[in-house]
């Protein structure tokens, strides 16, 4: 990498880094490009040279997040450790997944518009990357199944993406309702985690 090039990639990443700090305090759609420019402290001419819109930006966070989560899913199930192991490896990365990444959920379940050929570069590694991730999960599944682990009533790759749906959607719950899962159910959200990943662990198992 030349200085250019180096410096290219510094101006882009100060971008990166300003617009998802904003994107946590402000929430993404009350962001505009004036904000991004001035919490990066470049001119708004200047971000315009590195990112076309706001949605490029956040296609460009939202690879940056499915990267790590490629890489997090992968690790969690490398050991192949079965069922009801690996499925709880998948849960728990979720899990980490939110309290370090607290963008990554609004971000990422935000919808996918999918690339229009590999003309657009971003999208395309984006939808690419998505895809890697399903098929980890999809394969993990393929193979409980064949070990006749579980039964699943839906082809393993809808089942795939059920699997994110209902996961993502117990953690969100969880730290969105905190307060009133306290306060009426009397137990902690990471219990009311557990509890909800139990349950469709026990709906799907042999």
């Amino acid at each position: 990498m030349n200085k250019k090039e180096r410096l290219s990639a510094f101006n882009r990443n100060n971008i990166l880094t300003a617009a998802k700090k904003l994107f946590e305090e402000k929430g993404i759609t009350q962001t505009t490009m004036d904000d991004i420019s001035k919490e990066a402290d470049y001119s708004k001419s200047t971000v315009y040279v590195y990112f076309k819109s706001k949605d490029e930006i956040c296609s460009f966070i939202k690879l940056e997040y499915f990267e790590l989560l490629r890489t997090a899913v992968s690790e969690a199930l490398e050991n192949d450790s079965g069922f009801p192991d690996g499925f709880y490896a998948i849960c728990n990365t979720l899990m980490k997944f939110y309290k370090e990444y607290p963008l990554f959920f609004e971000i990422v379940l935000d919808e996918v518009r999918l690339p229009d050929g590999k003309s657009d570069t971003v999208l395309f590694r984006l939808y690419e990357v998505g895809e890697e991730i399903n098929d980890i999960i999809e394969n993990y599944l393929e193979k409980c199944i064949a070990e006749n682990l579980i039964h699943l009533d839906l082809p393993p790759k809808q089942a795939t993406f059920v699997l994110w749906a209902y996961i993502t959607g117990i953690i969100t719950m969880a730290h969105k309702k905190e307060m009133y899962i306290n306060m009426e159910m009397k137990i902690s959200k990471e219990d009311f985690m557990h509890n909800g990943f139990r349950l469709l662990q026990k709906s799907i198992i042999i």
